[in-house]
């Protein structure tokens, strides 16, 4: 909690200039990480369903043979 309000000071005592910079690159990054976070859970969830029928079927097919 404390270095909230101390980020929060300290963001408070930069120039305007450079506090709309830091809002900017902050929301940059947020979106960013989200973004990053989102496509990494999607490929989870969609090869390891792939994976696991694909070998699923290799093994059908090894039996087979």
């Amino acid at each position: 909690m404390k270095t909230m309000k101390w980020l929060k000071l300290e963001f408070m005592k930069t120039p305007g200039y450079m506090r709309v910079n830091l809002s900017l690159l902050t929301i940059l990054m947020i979106s960013s990480v989200s973004s990053t976070v989102l496509q990494i859970s999607r490929m989870g969830e969609n090869t390891s369903g792939g994976n696991i029928s694909g070998s699923l079927e290799l093994l059908k097919e090894r039996k087979e043979k």
